[in-house]
């Protein structure tokens, strides 16, 4: 057996801010691509103001910031495969799951609830 100290750990990281306005959403990101380097089991969940960030063609340079969008695309190098939306927040802001800058799955409540329990440790930021 390994120690506690070295087992993949089931982080999920719950993205709720807007993608611009304050460095928020990229810490967050940054957060997660970190935890993923050191081989941990990322789980992200984008809610309420956070699904803002998974819209494609974000225009980020217009206001002197670096695009949110980018940092998505490489969520797939750091073997982050596990993204989700909460979908009443897509809902309540008109988006679909099909029309978003990267695949995710949309969960409902009991799915949701699921995820925050199967995770070791839960950050939201």
């Amino acid at each position: 057996d390994k120690p506690m100290s070295s087992a993949r750990k089931k982080i999920l990281f719950v993205l709720q801010r807007a993608p611009y306005g304050s460095s928020s959403a990229r810490e967050s990101l940054d957060s997660a691509l970190a935890a993923a380097a050191f081989e941990q089991d990322v789980h992200l969940l984008f809610s309420g103001e956070g699904v803002w960030q998974l819209l494609p063609d974000q225009q980020a340079d217009a206001i002197a910031s670096k695009d949110i969008g980018k940092m998505l695309q490489a969520l797939a190098y750091y073997d982050i495969d596990r993204v989700y939306a909460d979908a009443a927040s897509l809902a309540e802001r008109g988006l679909s799951a099909a029309t978003l800058a990267i695949p995710v799955m949309p969960l409902t409540n009991h799915p949701l609830r699921q995820l925050f329990r199967d995770a070791d440790c839960v950050i939201a930021l």
